[in-house]
């Protein structure tokens, strides 16, 4: 198991991150997340795999810290080596939804999705 030093100096690493964003499914491995640009027109944005993983579990209820045991074991229920860097990697890609899709948010203490963000647009 990687010693994972990045996130004990992560500024963030004590904040709950949550979807800001709608989004839908594309198909049956794929979303789009929705907005509006300042005309009016909707644009939809598909993220890469970790992006969208990342997103979706987005819930408001885990720290970032927590985050990374919950990536951790997802490796390890795959059978999949754990990358060294897997702590940099989270939190760079947590950092770029934030900051460059605007899609999620980072808050003090746990919060609720709202209901617009919690469920894909239309039902399957």
């Amino acid at each position: 198991m990687p010693e994972f030093e990045f996130i004990k100096s992560y500024p963030h690493k004590d904040k709950y991150f949550s979807r800001t964003k709608k989004w839908d499914w594309l198909n049956s491995e794929q979303i789009n997340l929705f907005e509006k640009d300042d005309e009016g027109k909707v644009k939809m944005t598909t993220m890469d795999f970790w992006s969208q993983e990342m997103f979706l579990d987005a819930n408001g209820q885990i720290t970032i810290e927590e985050y990374l045991n919950v990536l951790i074991k997802q490796f390890q229920d795959s059978k999949m080596k754990i990358p060294t860097d897997l702590d940099e990697f989270m939190t760079e890609t947590l950092w770029s939804l934030k900051t460059e899709l605007s899609a999620i948010e980072f808050t003090d203490s746990p919060i609720e999705v709202k209901a617009e963000f919690k469920n894909p647009m239309t039902e399957k």
